[in-house]
């Protein structure tokens, strides 16, 4: 009776070990890094040309100081409990254009500038869209370099208030936990000694460093607390250098 008793006990822990091993590859396999060749719903394909567009023009601004190129760029923090990218890309003739990212939503918008002391400046901005245009009454200062102010959703009496704080994005290969996957190509060996967390994570560091908006919400809100991070680019594999992309590709394999 004891050793029936015995022999059952090893079976049933053997058992459940098995599971809980089981249940840890299950887990490890439901894990997958971003791909930046990933496929794009063709709203966010047409957003991406529409980005290109206004970054095109920022480019061209920026290189040839038209209008008011001090105020060019991104400008990050948060309204109410969503993260949000206003990024200026013209300011000719004392009118203004851009476009939002709204946690992962582009938002096209118009607007204008005065300025008193060419240091503080009011900015009015209107969204583009066909639904729920907001209107952003704001003030920026190129002294604390900050734009604050109010957003309210046209003909509703709700008012929420904004602050944000100039981002300036530059590529910059020694940016980031790992930036030797974007200095050098990467050996097989040295990838084998990492973990698949640890992988995952180079991926989406990798197409970070270009802007890439992510959808998971934990991944996005990791980033947007590094001050190195701009959300600007729904696909970003024309961004990649050559050694980032052999490094991805290499990394791809072990999933």
């Amino acid at each position: 009776m004891q050793r029936c008793l015995i022999v059952f006990l090893v079976l049933f822990l053997f058992q459940c070990q098995q599971e809980t091993l089981d249940h840890n590859h299950l887990v490890d396999n439901n894990l997958n890094p971003v791909y930046y060749n990933h496929d794009l719903s063709q709203h966010n394909a047409n957003n991406q040309l529409e980005i290109e567009k206004h970054l095109e023009i920022l480019n061209h601004e920026k290189k040839n100081e038209k209008g008011k190129f001090e105020l060019l760029g991104s400008w990050f923090g948060k309204l109410n409990e969503n993260w949000i990218s206003l990024n200026i890309t013209s300011t000719s003739n004392q009118m203004v254009a851009g476009y939002i990212i709204l946690d992962t939503t582009f938002k096209p918008f118009k607007g204008w500038y005065t300025t008193a002391d060419e240091i503080h400046f009011k900015i009015g901005l209107t969204e583009n869209n066909d639904l729920n245009k907001h209107f952003y009454d704001m003030s920026l200062s190129l002294e604390n370099m900050t734009l604050n102010g109010i957003v309210q959703l046209i003909d509703i009496e709700q008012v929420d208030s904004i602050f944000l704080e100039k981002r300036n994005y530059e590529y910059d290969v020694t940016l980031g936990t790992y930036p030797e996957f974007s200095q050098r190509e990467i050996s097989t060996s040295e990838l084998d000694e990492l973990s698949t967390n640890e992988l995952i994570y180079i991926t989406e560091e990798i197409l970070a460093k270009h802007g890439l908006i992510f959808f998971n919400n934990e991944t996005r809100d990791m980033f947007n607390h590094k001050e190195w991070y701009i959300p600007l680019n729904y696909r970003v594999n024309n961004l990649l250098t050559k050694i980032e992309r052999n490094n991805l590709d290499k990394i791809y394999k072990y999933f």
